[in-house]
This record gives C-alpha cells, structure tokens and sequence, in this order.
C-alpha cells in the first residue's frame, strides 16, 4: 500500500478537523457528568477541568484505523493493525478511563499496561517485528514489553502541565513518520500522521489554559500508540548502537523524565507509581519559568532531541 504526501496532508486536514470538532463534545458531558479535574495538592489549574480529552483524541484515530482495517489489503496487515495496535490501544484507554473515574490504585493499572505490553511484544513477534538486540526471543521479547510498559508511564507522567503530553506527542510521532515515510512503511507512516492530527485538533483546547485534559485514558492510549509504532518503523542502520540511541533519542524528555523521578522516589522511599512535584516540569517551574516558558523549552528540547535521531537513523 503506497501513498503519496498529498494522501498524507488529507489525512492531516480531515483527522485534525474531526479532533477539533469532536473535543468541545466530549468538554460538555464531562462538565454534565462531573468528570472533572479538581485543583489542589499537585495540581497545577486554578479551577476544575474536564477529563474525557482522551476520547477526542482516540476516536478519529481508531475510526481512521478501522477504515484501514476494512479496505482491501492482505490478511496478515489487517491482523496486525486490528490485534496489535487497536484493540491493544482501546484497552489501555478503557484501563486510563477507569483510573479518571475511579481513581484506581498503583498496581491495577501497573499489571494491565504490562499485559498490553506482553500482547504488543507477541503479536509484534508473530509479524516478525519487535526489540532484536540479542540472539534470545525471550530476551528480546522482555525488552519489547519493557519498553512499551516505560513509554505508557512515561508519557503518562508527562501529562502534568496544560498541552505538554499533547505537544510531545506530535514531536515523537512527526519524527516516527519522517522514519516510516523514507522507510517506505506507508501505512505506519499514515497512522503516525493520524496521531500527529489528532493531537493537533486536540492541542487547541488543551493549550494553557486547558479547558479539557487527555486524562488517564488519553496519556495511556497514546503512550501505548507511539511505543508500539516506534518498535514498528525500521531503522535500516547497520550499528546497533544506532538503533538503540534513535527511539532513545525520539523519546528523550519523557525517558529522561520518568528515568530521574523513579530514582529520586526510590532514594527517598516513596513509591515510583506516587504522584509528586518532582517532574521536569515541576523542577523548571521551580526554577523561576512561566508554564509558558517551561512548556517551550521542554517541547524544543524534544524536537532538537528528535531531530538527532533522525538524522541520525537516516545519515547512514
């Protein structure tokens, strides 16, 4: 399946639209129902916020993959979409929407990304793809499912602060497709690009002041999303170490992030999963930055992150 880059700026234009419209929808049955972010304690609004923002994210995104799913293409690619990227990716919202709703405990949700994360690493072996760092399948498919599990919590963890979540999403998943695009992986390429347009539309009611969050359901679903297509797109790179450091590079700032907020809990006893002011975010905030300022240079820090990787995958 080939497309073309005016097939890709459709898909930009019409997801992008359908996200924009679709948000203030789901703004208005969470405020009727509730579902809100109330301020206080870590958070950093001045007043409640609706949640449900993941679902106006997710809903062109897997209708889009759907119509992916239903065209005329082979058996085994429909497979992989359907089993290896939505249905995995619907259940980890449906995990992320309980916790908005519920406020479930640490390790329910811990154990339920890490079966997302061992079904990612199976099918993604059955089509032949995943981590292939070693000669051991068991070794290698630890590491897919370790890295799927990092990157849900670490993005997870980057929805702290009005727009960062989203705007880190569309660097990572801008850079996925320049990957896949000159890869020739046309149609991971356009699922990258449906996410980018997604986050877009979103992006312009989440902005500071955000008028509606990704939630739990939303951080989670395009953790999930970016993790699973970065093991995807092929970094055609003889060097290993080239193909480690690249999606190293495309996730710089959450890995960063989650990396030193894990230790510093663990050195101070706290549990990793417990909720603080000791993220990139926070630290910059106490610094002396406007969320304003803090938002750019961690969004510019990952695109120039990014751009690295990418020259990097594609320097060889």
């Amino acid at each position: 399946m080939t497309l073309n880059l005016l097939q890709y700026l459709f898909i930009l234009i019409i997801v992008a639209i359908s996200a924009f419209g679709i948000t203030p929808v789901f703004r208005r049955i969470a405020r009727a129902a509730k579902l809100l972010d109330y301020p206080g304690g870590r958070k950093l609004q001045a007043s409640p916020v609706a949640y449900l923002g993941g679902l106006a994210v997710a809903a062109p995104i897997t209708l889009g993959s759907l119509l992916v799913v239903f065209t005329s293409i082979s058996i085994d690619v429909k497979n992989q979409f359907f089993l290896g990227l939505i249905l995995p990716s619907l259940a980890i919202a449906f995990i992320g929407l309980l916790d908005d709703l519920y406020q479930l405990p640490p390790w329910p949700r811990f154990i339920a990304q890490s079966g997302v994360g061992v079904i990612t690493s199976l099918m993604l072996y059955l089509s032949d793809g995943g981590v292939k760092l070693f000669d051991n399948p068991w070794v290698n498919g630890f590491l897919t499912s370790l890295w799927v599990v990092t990157i849900i919590n670490a993005l997870n963890f980057m929805d702290n602060m009005d727009g960062l979540a989203t705007s880190l999403s569309i660097v990572i998943s801008l850079s996925l497709f320049i990957l896949s695009y000159l890869n020739g992986q046309y149609l991971v390429a356009a699922l990258c690009m449906a996410v980018v347009a997604a986050c877009i539309g979103f992006l312009f009611w989440n902005r500071r002041p955000a008028s509606i969050y990704l939630g739990d359901a939303g951080a989670l679903y395009l953790g999930f999303l970016l993790a699973a297509i970065s093991i995807r797109v092929d970094v055609n790179n003889g060097s290993e170490i080239i193909r480690v450091l690249v999606p190293l590079l495309i996730f710089a700032i959450p890995v960063i992030d989650i990396t030193q907020v894990v230790i510093s809990r663990v050195v101070k006893g706290k549990s990793p999963f417990e909720g603080g002011r000791d993220h990139l975010s926070h630290l910059l905030l106490s610094k002396g930055l406007s969320e304003g300022k803090a938002l750019t240079l961690l969004s510019v820090s990952a695109f120039t992150f990014s751009l690295i990787g990418v020259f990097l995958a594609v320097g060889n």
